[in-house]
């Protein structure tokens, strides 16, 4: 909501400069921004109420714990119940219906130029005196209203929901073809508005009107919301009542709007109805003073809290001697529990006025866990990763295509986007988007992932369980420091995604083969830790993303809350000063044992002065017999305490040839 600071200031009023006036409004929970002379408000949603001069007033008085006085004026009316004016109304959508009907309206007048500066600058169009006038007060106390033209009105107006599915043109010309799950206003022709949102162009006020008919009404919020998305519309309006009008101030609203029309226009005669309406009930909220205190590690008196809230408009029901309940005023419809009665005393206490004390824990986490989920996602952007973020709604051709048949989506009910109905079951679909479009861009090497929830359906419910995909899709030649191009490939790939892991302290791993994710075609293998699967890896099947990745990619995917249970704490040791030392071998074993097997082996083996080891290439075909396989290994030898003589390294690789070749069978090629 944007509010001229010059408006603002004299309705409160204040001599507060435009910024502490902003600053005010921010601590009390709406974000301000300052544009020139106006005040943007970021109102949340659940606060409708603040949608208007009188709700920010409001706020403002109980930030500076004074009392709110109605300092403005109206005119008293009378209204009537008349079957001939109001007939039925559905009480299901809306809670009370008021109209007023004033007739010779003659020598009009535009609103005083403060008045029209201060729609325009809030994003209202100035349309017509009469209609400007309804606006004004919608933005003055909060309650939207409607003007018709009573001569194109065919009285009585009746509240339905059956709409016969009838096209009805709207203000501005656009047809429309209403559905029986929107609540209109009709008269004995047919549709001439939909409820809380548009009129018609059939009684739309024109120049040459006479006498107009002024709704002022309360349509329930759930009744609202959505209708206008439904058809393409937003206005004022249904901002508003999307949100929550204060059912109380219909009549005042409509006794502000004949007292303003006094300044601008003639007229005949007044006539007000209302409707059978819902009684406005008031909610009663329990409060433990101790209780509060406890939560907010405050110290406040029953007095206190009760000061608090009363100038936020609430009423004291009872106060007993730890206990309070409050009546919740007609314009909180966000107040149900004893919770929000809490964040609202913090709001105005002021939330710069808790005390911080010291933590009793201890701010150091145990040695024996891992935060998995931050320390991956560190480990990643260390590693050149970029992080993404995208929505999790997908289609459901790309659910079908980015998860295996068994896992079935987690449908919306009510979906932002008709197109993308389904909560996402895989990570992958949104990286492949953003890869499509960074090589549009002309870019060849990317390293991408995203952390973030998937979901699948279950029965009758569906689950989530956080994911942390990434891809790899390197396209552009690199040459190390001897000029040779360095080619990137699945292996370069599951190196960088072991050295992540290994450094964050996770062991024990291995790759199976894996068929289920329909993200790889190649070497598609699950990620364990021990027993339990902690991710999954390959290359990209590009027969599922052709049209967005033509070439080569390898992808991974994580599961932070399994590598939590089963990483060990990592331990530090001295960087040696003295020189290292690499021994190269050349291994026949059988086609059947994997380069994981002889990792395994040689981890366990207590090899001195071993340092690191590494698979250099494999080879088969020519020159090597039929069920065998040719591995070439480089090992590092080095000691932190002294040089090493060839002796000792000697020893250590001997005993790498005796464990190699006992448990593999392998044997040194000449």
């Amino acid at each position: 909501m944007k509010v001229q600071y010059s408006y603002l200031k004299n309705f409160l009023p204040t001599a507060l400069s435009q910024v502490k006036l902003a600053d005010i409004f921010t601590k009390a929970g709406f974000e301000c921004e300052l544009d020139g002379p106006i005040i943007d408000f970021d109102i949340t949603p659940n606060r409708g109420d603040a949608l208007s001069l009188r709700g920010l007033q409001r706020e403002f008085h109980a930030h500076q714990s004074t009392q709110l006085k109605d300092t403005l004026s109206y005119k008293k009316l009378k209204f009537k119940k008349d079957k001939t004016a109001i007939n039925k109304i559905d009480k299901t959508g809306c809670g009370n219906y008021h109209l007023m009907t004033i007739g010779g309206i003659r020598s009009i007048k535009n609103l005083d130029s403060k008045k029209r500066n201060f729609l325009l600058a809030a994003g209202v169009p100035l349309i017509s005196p009469l209609v400007d006038l309804g606006n004004y007060v919608m933005l003055e106390i909060g309650s939207p209203m409607h003007v018709f033209d009573l001569d194109l009105l065919d009285l009585p107006i009746n509240v339905l929901f059956q709409s016969n599915n009838e096209p009805f043109r709207i203000i501005g010309g656009d047809l429309k073809n209403l559905e029986d799950s929107s609540l209109t206003i009709q008269d004995q022709k047919g549709v001439q508005a939909v409820a809380g949102i548009i009129g018609g162009e059939n009684t739309a006020v024109s120049k040459s009107t006479k006498n107009i008919a002024v709704e002022a009404a309360f349509f329930y919020p759930d009744k609202i919301v959505n209708e206008a998305r439904k058809y393409g519309l937003a206005t004022d309006a249904s901002h508003r009542f999307e949100r929550g009008v204060d059912p109380a101030i219909q009549k005042q609203a409509l006794e502000r709007f004949i007292f303003l029309l006094d300044a601008i226009a003639e007229y005949d005669s007044v006539k007000c109805f209302e409707g059978d309406s819902q009684a406005v009930k008031s909610n009663v909220v329990s409060l433990s003073i101790d209780r509060f205190n406890k939560f907010s590690g405050l110290l406040l008196t029953k007095k206190t809290i009760s000061s608090l809230l009363q100038n936020l408009g609430f009423s004291l029901n009872s106060s007993k001697k730890k206990n309070l309940s409050f009546k919740v005023p007609s314009h909180r419809f966000d107040i149900s529990l004893e919770e929000d009665l809490y964040e609202e005393i913090l709001r105005c206490h002021g939330y710069d006025n808790i005390p911080i004390k010291p933590s009793k824990a201890s701010p150091i986490r145990p040695q024996n866990t891992i935060s998995s989920k931050s320390a991956l996602k560190t480990g990643l952007i260390f590693g050149g990763f970029k992080e993404l973020m995208h929505m999790p709604f997908v289609s459901e051709e790309n659910f079908m295509k980015f998860n295996s048949k068994p896992k079935k989506p987690a449908q919306l009910r009510n979906p932002i986007n008709e197109n993308e109905p389904m909560m996402r079951g895989s990570l992958f679909e949104g990286l492949f988007l953003a890869i499509n479009l960074n090589v549009k861009k002309g870019y060849s090497s990317l390293k991408i992932f995203e952390s973030g929830n998937v979901f699948l359906k279950r029965g009758d419910d569906f689950i989530q369980h956080h994911h942390i995909s990434g891809i790899v899709y390197y396209h552009e030649p690199q040459k190390s420091w001897d000029s040779k191009v360095i080619s990137y490939d699945f292996y370069s790939f599951k190196a960088e995604i072991y050295q992540l892991l290994q450094t964050l302290g996770v062991d024990d791993l291995r790759l199976e083969s894996n068929s289920n994710n329909s993200a790889f075609n190649l070497n598609s293998m699950h990620i364990y830790s021990g027993t339990k699967v902690i991710g999954s890896l390959g290359e990209i099947d590009l027969a599922i993303t052709r049209k967005l990745i033509k070439n080569t990619a390898f992808g991974f995917e994580l599961y932070p809350q399994e590598i939590s249970r089963h990483s060990k704490v990592i331990k530090l040791k001295s960087i040696s000063k003295f020189p290292s030392s690499t021994r190269d071998i050349n291994i026949l074993i059988n086609k059947s044992n994997t380069y994981e097997d002889v990792q395994q082996i040689l981890a366990t083996g207590s090899i001195s002065f071993l340092n690191n080891f590494a698979l250099v290439n494999t080879f088969e075909g020519k020159g090597i017999p039929a069920g065998l396989i040719s591995m070439t290994l480089s090992f590092i030898f080095q000691s932190v305490d002294k040089s090493l003589k060839d002796t000792e390294i000697n020893d250590s690789m001997n005993h790498i040839l005796r464990l190699l070749k006992k448990s593999l069978q392998a044997e040194i090629r000449s």
